[in-house]
């Protein structure tokens, strides 16, 4: 009897400690999905942003450039006004090598002057052989009147053979006055041709030296307006700087408006469908990160590139217009770091992205349950930055663990 007693007290003693411990076990798989991190699925309108790298410019700006010379291609920096200082309308900003051009300025004032040498020259010359030639066919006039004198006057008693010498003279005299007449206007004719090709020369001449002139006078460049001073960059992607030579074209400078600044893009390919004009955009300084400025999409390019040789990334490039410019902060060729919003404002279920795995390409996520967490296909509509759209699998409020 006393056995039996022992083992109904020692089988009672095991279910109670083996009721225990399940329900130890229980409170603590409870307390362990307690302390899981969950989320919730929440309704709105998912955020979603394209993210490009840009540089600011100005939308009005004035480029400086050699100007256009005949015969002249290749222009040397002398001097250029310091980069980011302030000029006034009228100043000089910068000066390019004028060494050639005066050189053949000097070559072409000394044909010039030779030119108007030769035309007085030419003109004392004209005026003696033109006296000589009217003195000339003044005394042949003379002579033809003797000659023709004697021969009217010549009579019976003038023997024959006398008589034909006075009418043989007197054909002469005619025909030297004839050939001096002819030497006269030739002659005049002449001097005019001559005088004329003097003229054209001395026309050509005078017209290559002020063209020269002016051509040494507009290679100093100047301050079409007020502003800021910002070097233009060569084919290299440097900045000009003083002594480089430049070519007919380059812009060697620039003088920009700051209130009115915008920022060129490089978008990548794949984008391209999801970027439009009028979208808003967030625009970063990397120089100041910390500040954010809005914009908008103005312009969107027709060509797709390579972003450069090293890089085999195929983009296109847009513009965006800068709310608020900054015109101390802001300088044109600052790069910068831009958002493009691009939600739809169309009201989603939305999941922490944090809370979805990947299994195979299936989307999936995981519920709290009473003693575990259930695997939960989902289907995965947008994707933001930080948030998800569910098209399927969980409900508006539904819990969802995190990672």
């Amino acid at each position: 009897m006393k056995k039996t007693v022992n083992s109904i007290a020692r089988k009672t003693w095991i279910k109670s400690f083996v009721l225990s411990s399940l329900t130890l076990s229980s409170a603590s798989m409870l307390s362990a999905c307690n302390h899981e991190s969950v989320t919730r699925v929440e309704q709105g309108v998912l955020s979603q942003s394209i993210e490009a790298s840009g540089e600011l410019v100005s939308a009005d700006t004035v480029s400086l450039m050699p100007p256009s010379i005949r015969r002249v291609w290749q222009y040397q920096v002398k001097q250029l006004a310091q980069e980011g200082a302030e000029v006034q309308q009228g100043d000089m900003v910068a000066q390019l090598d004028t060494s050639a051009l005066t050189q053949k300025l000097s070559v072409k004032t000394a044909k010039l002057e030779a030119t108007l040498q030769d035309i007085e020259t030419s003109k004392l010359r004209n005026a003696k052989k033109l006296e000589e030639l009217r003195l000339g066919l003044a005394e042949d006039k003379m002579n033809l009147e003797k000659a023709e004198r004697k021969f009217r006057l010549s009579d019976e008693t003038v023997a024959a053979i006398e008589k034909f010498k006075y009418q043989k003279d007197a054909e002469i005299a005619r025909d030297k006055v004839n050939l001096t007449e002819q030497k006269l206007v030739l002659e005049v004719k002449g001097a005019k041709q001559r005088e004329a090709m003097l003229m054209g020369d001395r026309q050509k001449f005078a017209a290559e030296v002020e063209q020269l002139k002016r051509g040494i006078q507009s290679l100093t460049l100047i301050a079409p307006r007020s502003g800021m001073v910002v070097y233009c960059n060569d084919s290299q992607g440097n900045k000009i700087k003083e002594g480089q030579s430049v070519f007919m074209g380059d812009a060697v400078l620039s003088i920009p408006d700051l209130t009115h600044m915008q920022v060129n893009m490089t978008i990548p390919e794949v984008e391209a469908r999801r970027v439009k004009i009028g979208q808003e955009l967030k625009i970063r300084l990397d120089a100041n990160p910390d500040k954010v400025f809005t914009g908008n999409i103005i312009e969107l390019g027709a060509v797709f590139r390579n972003k450069n040789q090293e890089v085999p990334l195929v983009v296109f490039d847009a513009v965006a217009s800068i709310d608020e410019a900054d015109t101390e902060l802001m300088r044109p060729g600052m790069t910068a770091k831009i958002s493009i919003d691009i939600a739809n404002e169309k009201q989603e279920l939305l999941l922490s992205l944090d809370a979805v795995h990947y299994d195979a390409g299936q989307a999936y996520v995981f519920t709290p349950d009473t003693f575990s967490n259930s695997k939960q296909a989902v289907t995965i509509g947008a994707i933001g930055k930080e948030r998800v759209s569910i098209t399927s699998g969980l409900a508006l409020g539904q819990e969802v663990v995190l990672p």
